[in-house]
Order: C-alpha cells, then sequence, then structure tokens
C-alpha cells in the first residue's frame, strides 16, 4: 500500500512540475513577445475576479455550496494521502529472533534467504533452492520457506529432512519456523 502510495506521490510530484515549467515558459514568451502591455490583462484578471468574486464572497460569507465543501474536503484528503505517501518510509523486512533487555536479535529478509539458500543448497540432491522469508508483523519470529528442486531420482523425504537439518543454526530459535517442500526439478535439473 504504502509503495503505490509513493508512486501516485512521485507521478503528481513529477506532474506539477512539468505544470510550473511549462507556465513559466509560456510566460517568459509572453514577456518577450509583448513588453509593453501587461501579464495581468493578457490573462484577462480582471475578469476572472468579477466572475468568482460572488463565489468567493459566499465562502467568505459562510454560505459555501455543498459541492465546494465537498471539494474541499476531498482536495485536503488527497493531500493528506500524497503527503503519507511522500513521507512514510516502506517496513524494513526484518525478521526478528529475539528481543529482551539487552537488545534486539534481528536479520533483514534478504540476506537471511540467501543465507538459507546457501545452507540448502549444500545439502546433497538440492538442484536449485528458492527461499522465502515471511517474518511476523508484530513481536518475534517468522516462517522460513524454502522450495527444494531436486532430480527426479533423489527421495523427497530424506531430502527434507536433511535441508531441515542444514537449516537447524537458523531455526534454533522458538519463534522461527523452517518449511521445506522438495519438488522434482523440470527436465534441465542438473543432477549431482
Amino acid at each position: 500500500m504504502i509503495y503505490l502510495l509513493r508512486a501516485i506521490a512521485r507521478l503528481v510530484t513529477f506532474l506539477l512540475l512539468l505544470v510550473l515549467a511549462l507556465a513559466g515558459l509560456a510566460l517568459a514568451v509572453f514577456a518577450l513577445s509583448k513588453a509593453n502591455s501587461g501579464v495581468g490583462e493578457f490573462l484577462r484578471l480582471p475578469l476572472l475576479r468579477d466572475e468568482t468574486g460572488g463565489f468567493l464572497g459566499g465562502l467568505e460569507g459562510g454560505q459555501a455550496p455543498g459541492g465546494a465543501l465537498l471539494g474541499g474536503l476531498l482536495a485536503m484528503l488527497a493531500g493528506i494521502v500524497l503527503l503519507i505517501g511522500a513521507l512514510r518510509r516502506p517496513a524494513e523486512g526484518t525478521l526478528v529472533f529475539e528481543e529482551g533487555s539487552g537488545g534486539r536479535l534481528a536479520a533483514r529478509k534478504r540476506p537471511l534467504s540467501q543465507v538459507a539458500g546457501v545452507l540448502a543448497s549444500q545439502v546433497r540432491g538440492v538442484t536449485e533452492p528458492r527461499v522465502r522469508v515471511k517474518p511476523k508483523r508484530r513481536g518475534t519470529g517468522g516462517r522460513i520457506e524454502v522450495r527444494a528442486l531436486h532430480a527426479r531420482t533423489a527421495d523427497a523425504k530424506a531430502l527434507e529432512r536433511s535441508v531441515g537439518e542444514a537449516l537447524t543454526p537458523l531455526a534454533d530459535a522458538r519463534s522461527v519456523r523452517v518449511r521445506v517442500r522438495p519438488e522434482p526439478g523440470g527436465p534441465g535439473a542438473r543432477t549431482e
């Protein structure tokens, strides 16, 4: 969700900067071509003031139409959402092993999955391990899921047990569960 808000905030920022740059370019070209007449007359600002004066006077007197109030509220809500998207950092994916008075022992998702992948690939018969680390949203613990691709001739149960034993250094913490799913590799799977 935060990634979507960040993308929208970046797109809106880019579009606003593009509009501002084009308006500045148009104003510069106008200033060079019409040095004698004023910019306000060219943009018909007095006419615009006369047309919107009644509406702005109603807003000032507290008699705003419902559409204007709804539009204002929606604009404020859109501004808040864009600020959240621009300022809030996405949650850092860390798996917390232990947390106590002495500190916190945690690891980021990507390095932890790389370590688990290396440990799983050292097991004889595993051709290509695919690892996903899923930390809990709050507190300690999470899951490490390993998809161990193997040659069709390998014993799946023995391979599951061997990969589980290889990952015991990561699963020693009570809060971390390791799940191993052995799957036969495709036609091009290498054998050891």
